[in-house]
């Protein structure tokens, strides 16, 4: 630390200001997209081919679990209906041939090769029963065999293509519990290990959720969701700008307190008659002031 006597100065005109101790520095604005993780949906597919589909939910809107979310028609509606039945048919026919050959092959009446026939027979038309079943659980028919799809669960509905004409299989929507709706962001590698947080407004801040360990080059993706003490109104597919908030021990000065000599930066600290010459680092600027570190006590 060098010293120079106040006296030293001549007819200088002498200001002083305060130096404030920080906990955290803000980082450059990022964007970020109000989204859901992969595997945190609920989807529902279309069972059958579709001719014509009619929602009855506005996309985004918060539905509860068997709530009609659309009307769908088409030529192969009565054929399912028809495979539904007949599975079950099948079934009660298999299982009932199943129960009474096992009491033969218990008593060694029958030969093992048909057991085994008749085993694989029984579970084939269970399984292929239960597939059925679970595509029915997502149906609802009427008596005039008018078919509507159902929520299987509580959350917001997704739907991503409303268009008319659809394949069995084809996704008709998606059901997305609220607790999982998450900013995802796309943050310089350099940056993720000292972040505290991000801020969205001064009401609404993310606490950070996890950090995906796979880079994409320069950036690895963070997933961020509302603290429990902010108001933060975030819309599904929703683009926001946010900052990062990095963890930071340091301090921050007026501008005009800094002052560069042979290029390392300094600031003069006041002490008794004297001025103490620090040297500092800058590590970014806000409003005016500028945020830095040093390995000098200025504390004490």
């Amino acid at each position: 630390i060098e010293k120079i006597p106040l006296s030293a100065l001549g007819g200088f005109e002498t200001n002083f200001t305060t130096i404030k101790k920080v906990n955290f520095i803000e980082g450059q604005k990022l964007i970020g997209e109000v989204n859901s993780r992969t595997g945190e949906n609920y989807s529902v597919s279309f069972p059958f081919d579709v001719q014509r589909i009619r929602y009855h939910v506005k996309n985004g809107s918060q539905i509860n679990k068997g709530d009609t979310v659309a009307t769908v028609e088409g030529y192969d509606v009565h054929h399912f209906i028809d495979e539904y039945i007949s599975a079950q048919q099948l079934l009660e026919a298999s299982e009932n041939h199943f129960q009474t050959n096992k009491l033969y092959f218990e008593n060694k009446t029958i030969k093992s090769s048909q057991w085994v026939e008749i085993t694989k027979q029984y579970f084939e038309s269970k399984l292929n029963f239960e597939h059925i079943q679970h595509q029915m659980s997502f149906l609802n028919i009427d008596k005039n065999e008018e078919i509507t799809l159902i929520s299987p669960e509580a959350g917001i509905i997704k739907i991503t293509d409303l268009s008319n004409n659809r394949h069995e299989g084809e996704l008709a929507f998606d059901v997305i519990d609220p607790e999982a709706i998450q900013v995802k962001v796309l943050l310089p590698i350099l940056n993720t290990s000292s972040l505290s947080h991000l801020e969205v407004s001064p009401q609404c801040q993310l606490n950070i959720e996890s950090l995906e360990n796979i880079a994409d080059k320069y950036h690895q993706t963070l997933w961020a969701s509302p603290s429990k003490t902010s108001a933060c109104d975030l819309t599904l597919g929703q683009v926001i700008t946010l900052i990062p908030i990095q963890d930071f021990k340091g301090y921050k000065v007026k501008k005009s307190a800094v002052f560069e000599f042979e290029e390392n930066n300094y600031i003069a600290i006041e002490s008794g008659n004297e001025l103490d010459i620090i040297s500092i680092n800058l590590f970014g600027s806000k409003e005016g002031e500028y945020f830095f570190t040093t390995n000098s006590d200025i504390e004490k």
